[in-house]
């Protein structure tokens, strides 16, 4: 008898889960096939693959290891116990995918630790539905407008919020006025976001819509580091900057021009040939524009997006300008020459004579109007039912955009000879030849801009001339209080704010723009570059009172643009002096107190039982128990290095990671980084001796003092554990909040403890933040404890409220002469504090012209601490800034002093003084040093040795020399480059280095 097809299934897979619950391991690949298909189910109601995901269930490892594998989400778990924390942990662990998929926190489900919008999805599984029904707002707060909220069997879907605005075209709107009308993005602000990529190509373009940002990057690079990007249109989403697609376009087309315009479902993108209709979602071509018969031809010039109906001039189609694929070995990227065509001494692109209407819906022509002189698509604008435009020295016009018949034009010789000839632009001064250069109101046209040698103002009701004023390199942003025209150091040298009908000043400015840097406003502020390198300008309306966003600039085409509620810098190709690089989002801040001060009784979790005595864990001499060695970052011990070595062990983590420093203390080799893990291994064999858990990456590795281990996490904690054993002690939170925010493909804290830790005498140092806006949070906490010693909560803004200027986290701390140093960024580093009671020492200097290094790395260099290049959250590729650009590297014992400058390594002369430092040897042995470690008798030194093959596995090596003469004592070879710092050694003469990739090598004496 032959059973029915479901009732065979139904045996089969009953004999088979019955087999699998008698194996355990069976059973696990049961229970594993189980979260699969669950996971697969998940996806397919989300309706994403990317992202971030929370998933609230009481025992979610599998169900997160599988939704981690089967698409891109990070999966961010929250337990309500160690217990549960912990297990989660090790499961992600177990797979390799802790701190790079999955990541847990432990906390109630009542006070999710993310960022407002900051998530895609939440999940809620079935059986968590009856503790988290109650918890519906809370979800809601974390999930973005475009995202889902999974509960069970409901989902929930986030309106978008009113106040909200679009950046619908490249100047905001079709009349070229960079202002927003967002009600939401106001002062002060909070990073909710920063992400890749940090270096583009030029030019760039970005539109926004309905929570998305797109982005059109060029065909001009001048490092490797953009290549990727070339000729390339990508979204992102705009509340965490998540990567959602990319696809590329036409080589060689140069795409600075009014041609991108962004709506909730569609991407309206103008080319050489058509305008391509884009779904917003997934990026796929849904269709196209072409040009009718009789047009001047099918290229796109200017495009505008009015009422439900797409206007566009479109001309002869263009020659390709050459991609320019160059990679500088220095900083920066000229000017002239740039491209052939941005070379050219005539302006080459957007110049057309036929205008048209289309109905985007039906793809069907309105009208179409061609003018008998060729039009300059950077001076076509429209506002209301009405296009202006201008022929360059012959006419200016004005267009009926429901009827495509003339309003009205004129010839004047006056007006057009205030208008006057272009200047060909193209310097840091002044800007892009390829910027527009008119704006519109329902009273009057502007024409103002890089090229122009005079601002002018012009009737919209008949082209008569208003007024003008003897400088045109003015970046334009009209407001109801009147039109602020930003100006440069070059031209007039002042920013203005005019009557727009009059032309009268109504005040000047305290500053004026630094550079080329576009203009654009909030509904509080003005935003530009900052003068003399100083990052972004904020105006403030009330007030015009400027302040100083320091850490980062806008990009010069884009300038900050303001939409679905926050503020939002791009990527860019510059190499100035600064902190932060990237796609970097902020959101408004409310009341949040950014300097709250901290309480035991809310921050401190102490795991301690009365009576419990520490397990010891001597650190011998030769040790090396922090970073870089000592507290100073001496990178020196006193043990004989040994004149021959032999490859001890390896270790290869569970997951892909970036590696912090190891650190060696009583025979273990403590491992740490972006998983969060701190692993001690028995550095004899290195054989596992326990694992313990933080909730964010490990930037620097820990510290031991008396039998106990402090680690500082990016999920904003300070942890101590018995060092021996790995028992958690206590641990405190340096963050003023549980806020998660994306942080370059990771979550972390907004207020990570970056700065890694220092302990001495009895006290462990730490230091909480990322930028000096958000808050800069410096504590001394009780060694044994945890108790509070001293806190410092002010020192991100030393002038205070009304000033800027201040301390961020952007490196390791450093104690020299009883101060306590930190890297603080690209304006205040070091930064120093009086070890007894935390007073910062930094007086506020000029908000404007005050500058530091903005590199992470401190060195005590002739009795004076300093910061070098290599900002924290940067590339591992090493690039150089612009200026402050010094690939320095040194280690020191007594009169011993060795430096390197990228693979250049000298033993130095320490009794000449710094201007006259004379080298007592040299070694160029190595083409890029890594990290160093001196001993008695040599230096090791880790790095990359030259190699004309860059796939050649046989460059990269650990070698020593000898410190009397430099010689080479031996040269061992690495399959991979070690990271920044990644070395160490121990009292027995050991040597363990870390890769990149987060392998670990043991070197032992031979004998």
């Amino acid at each position: 008898m032959v059973l029915p097809i479901r009732f065979s299934l139904a045996v089969i897979v009953g004999l088979w889960l019955t087999v699998a619950m008698l194996s355990g391991v069976g059973f696990a690949r049961a229970e594993e096939s189980a979260a699969a298909g669950e996971a697969r189910q998940v996806c397919s109601r989300l309706g994403c693959d990317r992202g971030v995901c929370v998933l609230l269930d009481a025992n979610p490892g599998e169900l997160a290891v599988a939704l981690a594998r089967q698409s891109e989400l990070l999966i961010y778990l929250q337990l309500p116990s160690d217990e549960a924390t912990d297990a989660a942990r090790a499961r992600a662990d177990a797979a390799g995918l802790l701190g790079t998929k999955i990541y847990v926190e432990k906390g109630r489900w009542s006070q999710i630790h993310l960022a407002d919008n900051l998530a895609d999805a939440v999940v809620v599984t079935p059986a968590a539905v009856p503790l988290a029904r109650s918890c519906r707002d809370e979800l809601l707060r974390v999930v973005n407008p475009l995202g889902k909220v999974v509960l069970g069997g409901e989902v929930l879907q986030k309106p978008y919020p009113d106040g909200s605005d679009d950046w619908s075209h490249p100047y905001h709107g079709p009349d070229n006025n960079p202002q927003s009308a967002d009600q939401l993005a106001r002062a002060p602000y909070l990073t909710q976001f920063l992400a890749q990529p940090r270096y583009v190509p030029q030019p760039e373009v970005t539109v926004a819509s309905a929570g998305r940002i797109f982005k059109a990057f060029g065909h001009i690079t001048f490092h490797s580091r953009e290549w990727p990007w070339l000729n390339t249109l990508a979204a992102f989403n705009g509340y965490n900057g998540t990567l959602l697609w990319k696809r590329p376009l036409e080589p060689g087309f140069m795409i600075h021009r009014n041609t991108m315009i962004a709506t909730p479902e569609v991407l309206y993108l103008g080319d050489n040939d058509s305008c391509e209709l884009i779904d917003t979602a997934t990026g796929k071509q849904m269709g196209e524009i072409v040009a009718p018969e009789g047009s001047a031809g099918l290229a796109w010039k200017w495009m505008a997006l009015e009422g439900g109906i797409l206007y566009a001039l479109v001309g002869k189609q263009e020659p390709r300008d050459p991609v320019v694929r160059e990679d500088w070995n220095r900083g920066g990227w000229p000017w002239r020459p740039l491209s052939r065509g941005y070379d050219a001494d005539a302006f080459p692109w957007g110049f057309g004579q036929t205008f048209l209407a289309v109905n985007p819906q039906t793809r069907q022509i309105v009208w179409v109007h061609n003018e008998t002189e060729t039009i300059d698509g950077r001076a076509v604008c429209m506002k209301n039912g009405r296009i202006y435009y201008c022929a360059h020295g012959k006419l200016v016009g004005c267009l009926d955009a429901k009827l495509g018949k003339p309003a009205w034009r004129t010839t004047d010789a006056k007006l057009l000879d205030e208008i006057g000839p272009h200047f060909r632009a193209q310097h840091p001064r002044y800007g892009y030849s390829s910027s527009s250069y008119i704006k519109c109101s329902d009273q009057a046209v502007y024409f103002a801009g890089p090229q122009r040698n005079r601002l002018v103002a012009v009737s919209s009701t008949d082209g008569r001339l208003l007024w003008s004023y003897p400088s045109g390199n003015y970046h334009l942003v009209l407001r109801d209080d009147g039109l602020y025209a930003i100006g440069s150091t070059h031209g007039s040298g002042k920013s203005l704010k005019f009557d727009p009908i009059s032309g009268r000043v109504l005040a000047e400015l305290p500053r004026v723009r630094g550079h080329c840097t576009r203009a654009t406003g909030s509904i509080d502020s003005i935003f530009s570059r900052g003068l003399r390198h100083a990052g972004t300008m904020r105006t403030t309306i009330a007030e015009h009172h400027p302040q100083r966003i320091s850490l980062m600039r806008p990009p010069c085409q884009d300038g900050v643009v303001i939409a679905n509620g926050m503020l939002h810098w791009g990527p860019w190709m510059c190499t100035c002096n600064l902190s932060l690089v990237g796609n970097i989002g902020l959101a408004p801040a409310g009341d949040f107190p950014s300097d709250a001060a901290a309480s035991e009784t809310e921050r401190l979790e102490s795991h301690i039982e009365t009576g419990q005595t520490i397990e010891p864990l001597a650190v011998r001499p030769g040790d090396w128990p922090t970073y870089r060695a000592d507290n100073q970052r001496s990178g020196a011990v006193g043990v004989e290095i040994p004149s021959d070595v032999r490859l001890a062990w390896k270790y290869q983590p569970p997951g892909p990671l970036d590696p912090a420093a190891p650190i060696t203390a009583g025979g273990l080799v403590f491992l740490s980084g972006s998983d969060g893990a701190v692993r001690a291994l028995d550095s004899q064999d290195g054989k596992p001796r326990w694992t313990a858990y933080t909730g964010g990456p490990i930037a620097y590795p820990p510290a031991i003092g008396e039998g106990r281990l402090f680690v500082g996490s990016g999920d904003g904690w300070l942890y101590a554990f018995e060092a021996a054993s790995g028992r958690l002690l206590w641990r405190f939170r340096c963050a003023p909040a549980e806020r998660k925010i994306h942080c370059y493909g990771r979550l972390s804290s907004t207020w990570p403890v970056a700065s890694g830790v220092l302990v001495d005498r009895g006290v462990v140092y730490a230091a909480a933040g990322i930028a000096n806006y958000d808050g800069t949070h410096v504590y001394a906490l009780d060694a044994a404890t945890g108790a509070i010693r001293w806190q410092n909560n002010g020192s991100g803004r030393l002038g205070g409220v009304d000033q800027s200027l201040g301390v961020s986290v952007q490196g390791h701390l450093l104690l020299h002469q009883d101060r306590l140093y930190l890297a603080g960024g690209n304006v205040v580093s070091p930064a120093a504090y009086q070890i007894e009671d935390g007073r910062c020492l930094n007086a506020p200097g000029d908000e404007w012209d005050t500058k530091a290094p903005r590199g992470s790395e401190l060195f005590v260099v002739d009795g004076k601490v300093s910061a070098f290049d290599q900002s924290l959250y940067a590339p591992k590729k090493y690039h150089p800034a612009s200026y402050f650009a010094l690939d320095f590297r040194q280690v020191n014992s007594g009169n011993v002093i060795i430096r390197s400058t990228g693979g250049k390594i000298a033993r130095m002369d320490p009794n000449t003084t710094n201007e006259q430092k004379k080298n007592l040897w040299i070694s160029e042995g190595f083409e890029r040093v890594a990290a160093m470690a001196l001993g008695k008798n040599a230096v090791v030194v880790a790095g990359r040795l030259p190699s004309s093959d860059p796939a050649d596995l046989s460059r990269h090596a650990l070698a020593a020399l000898a410190v009397e003469d430099g010689r080479t004592i031996w040269s061992r070879s690495l399959p991979s480059m070690p990271g920044s710092w990644t070395l160490a050694v121990d009292s027995v003469g050991r040597i363990i280095v870390a890769l990149r990739d987060g392998q670990v090598r043991c070197f032992a004496p031979t004998d």
